[in-house]
């Protein structure tokens, strides 16, 4: 069987453009992988596409983007942070609750991740979901210093942060695993780099008394630079298939429109349907031969 795995940059509010591409796949019932891992808002979307169900990623964004109760600047410094995780899960819960049935039944013979960073070490916790911890695995994916909680405890005893922290497009991970293959969705274009920022300082100040976590805060931008770098090179006898918008997406981490959210939901959705395609031939002309 030809293995091929599946992995999800983050993004907060950018992975619309996610959303648009898995989308696209599920347009074309284009369901290849055995190994699939996510980070932060594109774990979110995983799970919608492993259960199958389109659209549903999309109409969350479209209709709590511009929520005081789901985004909110004044709340930087409060408990919550200015973005409340929590308000997300309870709203997709009560408008596109995750058929669990088919999560569990897609997910029995493939691998499922969503990465993490634990609390303690600053280290990526890559975590199998299960429909009991879902959704509090996609929170701890996500969750960030001042903009969000803070920290997610998983299981009743795991501290946990947002994964994109220490691995923030997890190619290596698929490749330890053995994958050849690999399809990968960055929300960002191919020539991006990140700087260091003050929310590096702000992030390694506030866990001052934790060293190793830190690091990890200050040095973030290094590794997306190290990995985005690491994309650009020849991985022969590996075969990377990137799914990366042309230009900056419309919509920023953290606003957006309507009408920018169309733009790039259809930006992704047509380069999914594009993609799809390209590896059903792949795969049609590999069985022929």
């Amino acid at each position: 069987m030809r293995k091929i795995a599946l992995v999800i940059q983050g993004g907060t509010l950018r992975t619309i453009f996610t959303a648009g591409v898995l989308d696209g796949f599920m347009s074309l019932r284009f369901f290849p992988f055995q190994y699939m891992v996510g980070v932060s808002g594109g774990a979110m979307c995983l799970a919608y596409y492993v259960s199958r169900q389109r659209k549903c990623a999309y109409d969350i964004f479209k209709h709590i983007f511009d929520d005081e109760k789901f985004i909110n600047w004044k709340n930087m410094f409060s408990e919550q942070g200015m973005i409340n995780l929590e308000y997300l899960v309870q709203y997709a819960k009560s408008r596109h609750h995750i058929n669990m049935r088919k999560f569990r039944r897609f997910s029995t013979n493939r691998l499922v991740e969503i990465v993490t960073t634990s609390y303690y070490t600053g280290k990526p916790i890559y975590i199998v979901p299960n429909t009991t911890n879902l959704f509090d695995v996609i929170k701890a994916s996500a969750t960030l210093p001042f903009l969000t909680k803070g920290v997610q405890v998983v299981d009743d005893r795991i501290k946990l942060l947002d994964g994109g922290w220490s691995d923030p497009i997890p190619v290596k991970r698929a490749i330890k695993l053995g994958y050849k293959e690999i399809v990968v969705i960055r929300t960002y274009p191919k020539e991006h780099r990140e700087n260091w920022t003050y929310m590096n300082k702000f992030g390694s100040y506030w866990h001052k008394n934790n060293p190793e976590l830190s690091k990890t805060f200050d040095s973030d931008h290094i590794k997306y630079n190290e990995i985005a770098n690491f994309l650009e090179t020849d991985l022969y006898p590996i075969k990377i298939h990137q799914i990366i918008p042309e230009n900056y997406l419309e919509t920023t981490s953290y606003s957006t429109s309507q009408k920018k959210l169309q733009i790039d939901y259809r930006h992704g959705f047509e380069l999914g349907v594009e993609m799809a395609l390209k590896l059903k031939r792949n795969i049609f002309r590999k069985k022929i031969e």
